[in-house]
């Protein structure tokens, strides 16, 4: 029926008269929420992936969603009912009629209890994230192993898995949302890796290591109900996304907290996982997996932009880039990035955005300033260019504080992103010398937009300031005729001239550093 989603958002569809009936959709279903109860109905679709298009296979996969869904959500998926039509009236339920369609019955879980929203709103402890552990360690350890899986997480599946994954994005290779740097980057480490670690691979097979696993572990689909952790949505339609690796399973979740900037939870919650499964080659196959997981997502957001509005494009285009950008932040080697710029260019708007992929420690010359003074990063002064805080010998001391503080994080091993005006050479020499000396790769972003833009961002400022930094179009005037553009580091240099969506920064970034 091509009016059942309208038919099934009426009230009086449903057996137990709910007050209201709320409604979504996917790209494979449609969900109804009628009260505490809610039903799913698969869309008469065919991807490649999953054939929906007849009301057996429909009936089906209700089933086997129903039956695979139990072991992580018991109780929640109640069972699989008709959705009959009967004199042009659609109901739910078993009665008179003819049977146009069949939908899961499901308990509807807490909206204030989902992983996603808990992260968002700051309401979780490692205590909390254990419990996620305990429930994903027992469930895989529990789960189906053997003939009928194991082949699916075994090297040559992943192999290929790999293989399709960059063979299917290659149309969007040197589009808006990949550039084929990166393309070709990410698949020659994912087959190096492969083709470096294929005994690994067969070690995890012979160690029963491949499950029937969940297939889509992310925040999105756990729920905090009182003390139980309810994991649900596991994929119903393939087996081949349902198998595999325990590690990619669980890479799909740390990816996810990755993307939140929650990296220490994902890092406490693989941490907890081995423990208690004694998996002590988690740790090698967990990047390669996380990148994986990130691509594919990137890959599965992807589908459809054509056809959006062009706001809701630019929207959509962002967040793929993100997936990319956190695919390729497991491959990139630690970097140092200068943002550079001055009053009012944007630097220190992006500098944030920049580190967000890379879990880069960002330093600011105008908080390491204030903080030297001993004064709040939120309090103002106005105070001329060249007194105060602002004197030449001060500003040495920062500079020097924020390259000694950058040197030991990238000895560490950490990317930083410094974020200051360097509008000479001779503040900027130190860095790449820094640079240099350490082994690492240096990246430096030079925010140029033109002098109106500049002029109305300061003035927006000045009425109502709330970053650390305290110039004004006072401080611009007095500094623009000293700067000196970034020239020489060549093609190592990322310049924006207007305002520029962040992940268009990132990618600029991301495409010199790999």
């Amino acid at each position: 029926m091509s009016d059942l989603p309208a038919a099934l958002r009426d009230p009086a569809a449903y057996p137990h008269r709910p007050a209201r009936v709320e409604w979504l959709q996917t790209h494979i279903s449609w969900l109804f929420f009628a009260d505490h109860l809610v039903y799913k109905v698969k869309k008469p679709v065919e991807l490649g992936f999953l054939d929906f298009r007849s009301i057996d296979a429909r009936r089906h996969y209700c089933a086997e969603e129903v039956r695979l869904n139990a072991a992580l959500a018991p109780g929640v998926y109640r069972r699989v009912v008709p959705i009959r039509s009967d004199g042009g009236a659609v109901r739910v339920g078993e009665g008179p009629g003819e049977t146009v369609d069949w939908a899961v019955e499901m308990e509807r879980l807490p909206a204030e209890g989902m992983l996603d929203r808990l992260l968002d709103a700051g309401d979780l402890d490692n205590a909390r994230m254990r419990e996620i552990a305990r429930v994903i360690a027992e469930f895989h350890a529990a789960a189906a192993t053997g003939p009928g899986v194991d082949e699916h997480g075994a090297f040559a599946a992943v192999r290929q898995n790999c293989v399709d994954n960059f063979t299917e994005t290659e149309h969007l290779a040197g589009s808006a949302v990949l550039s084929e740097r990166l393309h070709d980057f990410l698949r020659g480490r994912a087959m190096a890796f492969l083709d470096d670690r294929r005994q690994l691979f067969e070690r995890r097979v012979l160690g029963g290591r491949i499950r029937e696993g969940h297939g889509d572990l992310h925040a999105g689909n756990i729920c905090l109900v009182e003390q139980r952790v309810v994991v649900y949505d596991r994929i119903e339609f393939s087996a081949r996304f349902r198998c595999g690796d325990v590690a990619a399973d669980l890479a799909f979740l740390l990816m996810d907290l990755d993307l939140r900037c929650f990296r220490a939870f994902s890092g406490f919650l693989q941490h907890d996982y081995v423990a208690r499964t004694a998996d002590h080659e988690l740790g090698e196959l967990v990047p390669f997996y996380k990148s994986y997981r990130a691509y594919v997502r990137a890959k599965v957001n992807a589908l459809g932009l054509a056809a959006l509005h062009p706001i809701e494009r630019a929207e959509a285009e962002a967040r793929v880039r993100g997936y990319f950008h956190l695919a390729a932040s497991y491959e990139v080697p630690p970097a140092l990035i200068l943002c550079c710029g001055l009053p009012g260019s944007g630097k220190s708007y992006l500098a944030p955005f920049l580190a967000r992929p890379f879990e880069a420690v960002l330093l600011n010359s105008d908080r390491a300033r204030k903080r030297a003074a001993g004064q709040p990063a939120a309090s103002h002064r106005e105070e001329a260019l060249g007194e105060g805080i602002y004197t030449e010998d001060r500003s040495e001391g920062v500079y020097a504080d924020l390259l000694a503080r950058a040197e030991a994080l990238v000895a560490e091993g950490r990317t930083v992103v410094v974020d200051a005006g360097f509008r000479t050479r001779e503040r900027r020499q130190p860095f790449a010398a820094m640079a240099q000396r350490v082994g690492v790769r240096l990246v430096v972003v030079h925010a140029d937009p033109p002098e109106s833009v500049i002029l109305e961002r300061l003035e927006a400022r000045e009425a109502g300031n709330a970053s650390a930094s305290d110039a004004g179009i006072g401080v611009y005037r007095g500094l623009k005729d000293e700067f000196e553009p970034p020239d020489e580091f060549g093609g190592d240099v990322v310049r924006f001239e207007g305002s520029v969506h962040p992940s268009v920064a990132t990618a600029g970034v991301i495409d010199r550093l790999v």
